[in-house]
C-alpha cells in the first residue's frame, strides 16, 4: 500500500476528477488483452499485434511506470502461453504464465463477463454495498472512483487514491457470487485515501518516522473497515475465494493481539520519547513489527471489535482519521473487557491523540 500511496497519487486529479464526464467503468485493458490473446492463438503474426493498445492504456501504464510490470517478459510469456497447445501448459503450476493459462481457459467466459460490466450497474452495486460504511459528505458522485478492469497478474485488486485496479478474471469469479462486493471494497480505500490525503497538515515530512506510523496506522485503519465489507460475504462456504479467506484468516486473533501488544509498548515509549520511532528509520521495518498482510492484520480484529463495541458508527463519522480507529478500538475493548481484548495504555492513548495533533488537521 506505501507504493500504492506514492505512485498513484499523482493520478488522481487526472483519473477521479472526471468520473462525470468519463465512464466510471473502464474496461479498455481487459478488451486488449483479450484481443491479443485471441491473435497470438490464431497464429498472427507478432508485427500484427498491436501490444500497445494494451501497454498504452492507463492501469497498464500505471503498473509499467511503478515497476510492476516488464513489458518485454509480459509479451513473452503471453506468447508462450497462448501460442502452444493447451494441452502443453496443463503442467503449469505457478508464476506468470500460470496466470495467464488461467485467463486462456476462461476467456470466453470473460468476454461474456466484460459486456455484463458494461450492461449491468456495477457502479450501484458497489454504491449499495459500500455507503453504509461511509459518511454521507464522502457518499458523492464526484468522489466515486474510477473502476479499472484488467490482466492485474494475479488473483488481486487494489483502490487508492480515487481508482480502483480489479483483476479481470479475479473479479469474474467473485461477481458471479455476489456482484461488485470486490470493487465495493476497493472502492472504499480509493475514496477514504483521498480523505486521508486531505485530512493531513500541511508541510509534513512523509519520510519522517512519525508519518511512517501514521500512514501504517492508516492502513490497519482502512484494513480494519473495509474488511468488514466483503470478508463477512466471501467468507462464507461456497464462496469462490472461501478457501483463500480461510488462510487470511487463520490465526488472525493471535497474531492481531501480538501486534497489539507491540504497539502498545511503542506507542507507550514513544510519548516518553519519540526518539523510540527513529529505530524504525524505514516504513518496511515499521510495519514488518507491527502488522501483517498490508495491515489486515490488526486492522480485521479490530474492525470486529470496533464493530461489537457499538463503535463502528462513531468511527464512520471519522472515517479518514487513523487514531480515531485506534481510539474507538480502545474504547470498544474497555467496554467488552470481559473478552480480554488488549487494551492501550493511558500513555498509548497520550501519544495517539500527540500524533493527531501534530499531524491532522482538525
Amino acid at each position: 500500500m506505501k507504493f500504492i500511496f506514492l505512485s498513484l497519487t499523482c493520478f488522481y486529479t487526472a483519473v477521479c476528477g472526471q468520473t462525470n464526464s468519463s465512464k466510471i467503468v473502464d474496461v479498455s485493458a481487459a478488451q486488449a488483452y483479450i484481443k491479443i490473446a485471441k491473435q497470438l492463438e490464431s497464429g498472427d503474426s507478432e508485427k500484427t499485434i498491436q501490444w500497445a493498445q494494451l501497454f498504452d492504456t492507463k492501469p497498464c501504464q500505471m503498473m509499467i511506470r511503478g515497476g510492476v510490470v516488464d513489458t518485454v517478459a509480459f509479451k513473452a510469456d503471453m506468447s508462450a502461453v497462448y501460442r502452444s497447445n493447451p494441452a502443453e501448459n496443463k503442467s503449469l503450476q505457478r508464476g506468470r504464465q500460470f496466470y495467464h493459462n488461467e485467463y486462456r481457459e476462461n476467456l470466453h467466459a470473460l468476454e461474456q463477463y466484460i459486456i455484463q460490466l458494461a450492461t449491468a450497474d456495477v457502479v450501484d452495486s458497489v454504491r449499495q454495498t459500500l455507503y453504509p460504511l461511509l459518511p454521507e459528505r464522502l457518499q458523492s458522485a464526484d468522489l466515486f472512483p474510477k473502476l479499472f478492469y484488467l490482466y492485474y497478474g494475479s488473483a488481486d485488486a487494489t483502490g487508492n487514491s480515487g481508482l480502483v485496479l480489479n483483476d479481470l478474471l479475479l473479479s469474474y469469479k467473485i461477481d458471479n457470487y455476489k456482484f461488485g462486493v470486490l470493487a465495493s471494497h476497493e472502492a472504499f480505500h480509493a475514496i477514504v485515501s483521498v480523505a486521508f490525503q486531505q485530512k493531513l497538515k500541511a508541510n509534513i515530512n512523509y519520510d519522517s518516522p512519525e508519518f511512517n506510523l501514521l500512514y501504517l496506522m492508516e492502513m490497519i485503519s482502512e484494513e480494519g473497515v473495509a474488511d468488514l465489507i466483503d470478508k463477512p460475504i466471501l467468507g462464507q462456504k461456497g464462496s469462490p475465494v472461501y478457501a483463500t479467506v480461510e488462510k487470511l484468516r487463520n490465526n488472525d486473533t493471535i497474531l492481531s493481539i501480538t501486534c497489539l501488544q507491540r504497539l502498545d509498548s511503542l506507542l507507550t515509549q514513544a510519548n516518553a520519547s519519540g526518539a523510540i520511532l527513529n529505530n524504525y528509520a524505514s516504513f518496511q521495518s515499521l510495519s514488518s513489527q507491527f502488522g501483517q498482510n498490508g495491515g489486515h492484520i490488526p486492522g480485521r480484529f479490530m474492525g470486529l471489535v470496533i464493530k461489537e463495541g457499538k463503535r463502528l458508527d462513531n468511527q464512520i463519522q471519522s472515517i479518514e482519521d487513523p487514531v480515531s480507529f485506534f481510539l474507538n478500538y480502545n474504547h470498544a475493548a474497555i467496554t467488552l473487557k470481559q473478552k480480554k481484548y488488549p487494551v492501550f495504555s493511558e500513555a498509548s492513548v497520550d501519544y495517539l491523540k500527540k500524533l493527531k495533533r501534530n499531524l491532522l488537521k482538525e
